[in-house]
C-alpha cells in the first residue's frame, strides 16, 4: 500500500467519523416530546387503593 493509497484511507475515514458525530448530533436534539396533555395521562395510578371503596363494592 502506497502512502497515497494510505492518506485517503486516513482521509475517508476522517469524513465518515464528522458525518457520523453530526447526524448523532442532529438526531438527538430532534427528539419528540410528547405534549402537555399526553404527559398527563402518563403519570403513574397511586397505588393505595381507597379499601373502604373497594368493600362495598
Amino acid at each position: 500500500m502506497t502512502s497515497k493509497q494510505f492518506l485517503i484511507i486516513i482521509i475517508l475515514t476522517f469524513i465518515t467519523v464528522v458525518v457520523w458525530t453530526v447526524l448523532d448530533i442532529i438526531h438527538s436534539q430532534a427528539q419528540i416530546h410528547p405534549p402537555a396533555e399526553i404527559q398527563q395521562l402518563l403519570t403513574p395510578v397511586d397505588p393505595n387503593f381507597d379499601q373502604s371503596t373497594i368493600n362495598s363494592l
